[in-house]
């Protein structure tokens, strides 16, 4: 069949249609959703939030964030989005049992690993690149979950925090001397910048890489130095990986 140069034009502008079309549909966009996991016989939600093109070169790394006592993850979650297209880093947010805190057996080990575990299956993530971080409420919980922890997530960011005495039991439980850095205001009126201060000096005196960014003039609250603070809690993170792949240790709690 002839075409007319006309025709031939038409034909040809609606290929090139049609590819394009096809351009744009493959071009992966970026998510933000939640899941919803049975954990202990109960429903539990997180969520995610995937920057186009993760994992397009192969798994990427993953960072589980705890946000403080009574407020919603997504306070945590739009401060590191920025980080997270920028470096190809999925965000997973797990939503606390009860919205007050995060408290153990409640929110224990294995409801974390279930989490990962769920996105794992969703997402092509790299185990060995599996970062934790928290605020507040959320940061102690992530301090004892890398104590607890250690050979399944690669290291830990906190964000007004620290440990409590009586937590200082589980500095002999880990296999791996899991890196840690807190992030503390010179002018937080809830967390003690001397508890944060013998924090670093019990993790480093049993061999842990344990570092403190004391910030000057700076309160509890988060969103006042969180993208700066995000940032530095990346730069921190990114280069530690497992040495080998995760292993998740199941605990008993009273």
């Amino acid at each position: 069949m002839a075409l007319s140069s006309t025709g031939v034009y038409k034909y040809c502008l609606g290929v090139l249609c049609v590819l394009c079309g096809f351009v744009v549909a493959a071009q992966p966009a970026e998510q933000d959703v939640r899941f919803t996991i049975k954990s202990n016989g109960r429903d539990r939600t997180y969520r995610v939030f995937v920057p186009a093109d993760f994992g397009k070169s192969g798994p990427g790394p993953a960072v589980v964030l705890f946000n403080g006592s009574g407020s919603p993850v997504d306070g945590l979650m739009d401060p590191w989005k920025e980080i997270a297209r920028k470096e190809g880093v999925m965000l997973i947010g797990p939503e606390a049992f009860r919205s007050g805190a995060w408290r153990i057996p409640e929110d224990s080990p294995d409801f974390t690993q279930e989490v990962v575990a769920s996105a794992l299956s969703k997402f092509p993530i790299d185990q060995r690149r599996v970062y934790l971080f928290g605020h507040s409420g959320g940061a102690g919980h992530v301090l004892l979950l890398g104590l607890l922890e250690s050979e399944y997530f690669a290291a830990v960011g906190a964000h007004a925090s620290a440990l409590r005495p009586e937590d200082r039991r589980l500095l002999d439980v880990p296999k791996r001397k899991m890196p840690m850095k807190i992030w503390i205001g010179t002018e937080d009126a809830m967390v003690p910048i001397k508890a944060v201060r013998e924090t670093l000096a019990v993790l480093t005196a049993k061999g842990f890489p344990a570092e403190v960014s004391e910030l000057r003039g700076h309160t509890h609250s988060y969103g006042e130095r969180g993208a700066a603070t995000t940032a530095e809690a990346w730069e921190f993170l990114k280069p530690h990986a497992l040495p080998a792949d995760p292993v998740f240790y199941k605990y008993s709690f009273k």
